[in-house]
């Protein structure tokens, strides 16, 4: 009897051992399971976030080339003589709002983008008429906003036209999901008066008058003259320079042939230039800010 009574009580010992076990087993699981729902969501946040950030982005490059909405003067700061808009600190003003002069630290930097009542901040759609739904569901709890900075590149010149940096920053259905997306955008020059086509990347010039080209041979006259890289052609009403292979067509007889002196070099694009996240902008901001 004594020997039946220790087996049985082995037995229940071995019992309990197996259900911790498998109750271990369980929570493990169920704790994983969570945590993967939890970095889905949050992944899903992200994606939202990066979405906001990515329309803040076009949004203001929309702003910058001008749309049906724009003010008039806010387009003029964006010209050649909009220099001048774009102050220390950034504008608050109706038409100057959000933009910044470029200096170290960047606005960017020093600046709380996330702050929902900053007042250099522009708002989704404050220049351009565009519209986004927040708020609710899986939209964005706030709407995106962005800056802009007026840079000189290294090696740039006027006729390549103005340069500037766009940063922007979009929310998740969380206030405390943030991405923040910067671009480098292009707004080429202005075209000349009298001429369709011209610039850098060569055109089509129209005028009644001369054109003179240089290379295998000179044509004067009122004729078509076609020119080749870096090569000048006045026209007396359409006062067309054509760079890189522009051609000026007259109405009289004579040919003039140019041929290219200098290889046509690698132009930069109009518009954006490229964009890439600042997936450490808190880290930044918290280091420079007072």
């Amino acid at each position: 009897m004594t020997s039946r009574r220790s087996e049985h009580g082995l037995a229940l010992v071995c019992a309990l051992m197996l259900m911790l076990a498998a109750t271990v087993i369980g929570v493990a699981v169920a704790r994983g399971a969570f945590v993967l729902l939890a970095a889905a969501r949050n992944e899903r946040d992200r994606d939202v976030a990066r979405a906001a950030a990515e329309a803040a982005l076009r949004d203001a490059e929309h702003d910058i080339a001008g749309t049906a909405e724009s003010p008039p003067a806010r387009a003029a700061h964006f010209g050649p003589a909009g220099a001048s808009a774009f102050v220390d600190g950034c504008g608050h003003g109706d038409d100057d709002l959000g933009l910044c002069l470029a200096r170290s630290p960047p606005a960017w930097e020093t600046l709380d983008l996330a702050d929902e009542d900053n007042p250099a901040l522009v708002p989704y759609g404050r220049f351009t008429g565009a519209t986004l739904a927040v708020g609710h569901g899986m939209l964005p709890a706030r709407l995106p906003a962005y800056v802009i900075e007026r840079i000189s590149p290294s090696g740039s010149t006027a006729r390549q036209g103005s340069f500037y940096r766009i940063t922007a920053i979009g929310f998740g259905t969380r206030v405390s999901t943030q991405v923040v997306l910067q671009s480098l955008y292009r707004l080429p020059p202005p075209a000349a008066g009298g001429a369709a086509g011209g610039g850098d990347d060569g055109g089509n010039a129209s005028g009644n008058g001369d054109g003179n080209g240089n290379g295998n041979g000179n044509g004067n006259g009122n004729g078509n003259g076609n020119r080749g890289d870096n090569d000048d052609g006045d026209a007396s009403d359409g006062h067309d320079n054509g760079h890189d292979g522009a051609a000026g067509t007259g109405t009289g007889t004579g040919t003039g042939n140019a041929s290219p002196t200098q290889p046509q070099g690698r132009q930069l694009p109009a518009g954006r230039i490229g964009w890439a996240e600042i997936a450490n902008w808190a880290e930044l901001h918290a280091r420079v800010r007072p």
